[in-house]
């Protein structure tokens, strides 16, 4: 960059092209002079204080016909080309006529040009919201529920979901807001162009500085500080799998476990292959939010390598969540409950979640549900579920087998 020429940040837009003009003529007074209008860097160069008078149309046009600019030249006015969203002249002659000498057509000309741009903040902000669509109703009746209902998210979505979004909604509010009330003032003819600039300036660049901040924080978050998230791909690595916080089916029943690791291998075109009826894997996670998020999940099905399965529909899977504080677990389970219920299909009425809790010495939660008769098969299965919680820990257990859920209780309970 020349020594001649200083780069300024603009923080106005088409809503505040008024602020913006002043701006540009206080800068002149100060002897910066426009050369450049960027989308964002404006170049100055360093001339000598003038009173220059700025005038800025609301449209950008790739190009401005040569007729059209000497019009604008012979009355005084000179344009400076740039990239952004409008066309900037200016003139050193205090005595020149305003482009616009009908002041009825210079204010249908920028109520025009200024309804476009609102379309287009409103659709924006209706994007923005969209992003949001498969908790917005949440989010805007209740945030803060909102907040504990992403604790098991990865870290960049709960800053996107929490930070940014809602950021740039309301950013956009308030760009609406004003396009809304210049152009109302133009229309009621009620506008005076005002000399005020600083706190406009000042509060735009506070959003949009703070923009850019969770922005590129949340990038260098993702690429240098991403959450550990491990998942096992062989039944070796998940028979490996350490977590002495979380109740493991080898645990939950010694003997059931013992046949079915039993038949994990079977031979295949005389290969050992790991045997496709039988899932068994592990998962391992972390946020902003949990300090430990891990799980068992096994499911036998069909037939084994000895001819039938060691328990017919047999499933067991044991989620742990381990928050950050005893609030957070407490908060994220209650809407987790909900969430968890629908996806094994149980009715998920708020009287049915009342009466399914019960009390345990030493849990602060605990809560037991099974399939009822009118769900035939998952009642055959013996299709249960199992919430308990205690202090920053909260499990989850889904089971479908011969053994009574809620008389292993002690057992998790003895690891919370």
């Amino acid at each position: 960059m020349s020594d001649k020429i200083k780069q300024k940040i603009c923080y106005f837009g088409l809503s505040d092209i008024y602020q913006e003009q002043n701006w540009l003529e206080d800068l002149a007074r100060r002897g910066l002079l426009l050369t450049y209008t960027g989308y964002l860097i404006y170049d100055f160069a360093y001339g000598e204080p003038t009173e220059r008078r700025y005038r800025i149309l609301p449209e950008k046009r790739k190009k401005i016909e040569q007729e059209e600019l000497d019009i604008y030249e012979s009355c005084g006015w000179t344009c400076v080309r740039g990239t952004h969203a409008s066309t900037v002249f200016y003139t050193d002659d205090q005595n020149a006529p305003e482009p616009f000498t009908d002041v009825v057509t210079e204010k249908k000309y920028y109520v025009k040009r200024l309804f476009s741009a609102l379309i287009t903040s409103i659709v924006t902000a209706i994007y923005t919201l969209w992003i949001l669509r498969p908790n917005t109703y949440s989010f805007i009746l209740n945030p803060v529920d909102f907040y504990y209902q992403l604790a098991d998210q990865l870290s960049p979505l709960i800053c996107l979901y929490l930070v940014i979004c809602p950021l740039l909604v309301l950013f956009s509010l308030g760009i609406i807001f004003k396009y809304v009330r210049l152009i109302w003032q133009l229309k009621r003819e009620t506008f005076k162009r005002t000399y005020g600039f600083k706190t406009r300036r000042y509060a735009n660049m506070i959003v949009i500085n703070a923009i850019i901040v969770l922005m590129v924080g949340l990038f260098i978050y993702v690429i240098f500080v991403p959450d550990k998230q491990v998942m096992t791909s062989s039944f070796k690595e998940a028979l490996a799998y350490k977590d002495a916080e979380l109740v493991r089916f080898s645990e939950f029943d010694p003997s059931t476990w013992d046949e079915i690791r039993a038949n994990m291998i079977v031979r295949e075109d005389n290969k050992n292959i790991d045997n496709p009826d039988i899932t068994y894997e592990t998962s391992y996670d972390r946020n902003v939010m949990m300090t430990k998020m891990s799980s068992e999940d096994l499911s036998v099905s069909s037939k084994t390598d000895k001819g039938d399965p060691p328990v017919a529909g047999l499933s067991y899977h044991v989620q742990l969540y381990k928050a950050k504080s005893s609030k957070i677990a407490a908060r994220f389970m209650s809407s987790n409950i909900e969430n968890q219920l629908e996806g094994m299909n149980f009715d998920v009425s708020k009287r049915r979640i009342r009466d399914m809790k019960f009390k345990y010495d030493g849990l602060d939660y605990a809560a037991y549900i099974r399939a009822s008769e009118k769900d035939e098969f998952a009642y055959a299965l013996g299709t249960q579920m199992l919430f308990l919680r205690k202090g920053n820990k909260y499990v989850v257990v889904a089971y479908s087998g011969p053994i009574d859920l809620k008389s292993k209780v002690g057992l998790f309970a003895s690891k919370m």
